[in-house]
């Protein structure tokens, strides 16, 4: 057999391989968990059916749902081999920029004596803490469909998949959580998320590893 005739061959019946996503059911799932972590480790605000008729409780529930968003296109691309960050690191960083812009314009807006208790609320020492305590039960889930992709830098593949579970996770506490304010979420539950980041990018150089 000639190679042309052997080459021909080979390629015959060859389909385009799908790119690589992520388990919607394993994403799914992790939200799911982090529902369940939240109302049985914190509960749900009492107030929770009056406040979804407003506009702050789903502005936060819009910001750290965009994040997660972003974060899942960032996981995607991150986990196909030289595929380029593109616009999926661009989007994270502009959701995060936006939300600090509000935050800053809104305390800009207060009175000075009231600015402070605008930021801080009442639960900023303990925010960001109860979002990484959420994090560490959905990271298993997220951290096995990051697996099922095939990334190849797997500490820049780790940090995006902690920043996804952090946000799954932000999303979720805000269920508990009774502060709304922009500036506070903005920092506090970004910092939360952040945390869920960093943690992502040690647990990705070994999870992660091929």
């Amino acid at each position: 057999m000639k190679t042309d005739d052997l080459i021909e061959a080979l390629a015959a019946g060859i389909q385009p391989v799908k790119p690589a996503r992520l388990s919607p059911w394993m994403v799914g799932g992790a939200l799911a968990v982090a529902v369940t972590v939240v109302v049985l480790m914190f509960g749900i605000r009492p107030d929770l059916a009056e406040v979804v008729q407003g506009p702050t409780f789903w502005a936060k529930a819009i910001y750290t749902g965009a994040l997660a968003i972003a974060s899942l296109w960032l996981v995607t691309r991150l986990g196909r081999p030289g595929a380029s960050i593109g616009m999926a690191g661009w989007s994270v960083l502009a959701i995060v920029g936006l939300a600090g812009l509000i935050g800053a314009i809104e305390l800009l807006l207060l009175p000075p004596e009231a600015r402070v208790d605008d930021w801080l609320g009442f639960n900023w020492k303990v925010c960001a803490i109860n979002i990484l305590k959420v994090s560490a039960f959905t990271a298993p889930l997220t951290f096995l469909a990051a697996r099922r992709l095939a990334p190849t830098r797997p500490l820049q593949a780790g940090a995006a998949t902690g920043l996804l579970t952090g946000a799954v996770a932000a999303t979720a506490y805000g269920l508990y959580c009774p502060e709304a304010t922009a500036a506070f979420v903005a920092t506090w539950y970004t910092l939360g998320m952040v945390a869920a980041a960093a943690l992502g990018a040690v647990i990705g150089r070994f999870a992660l590893r091929w």
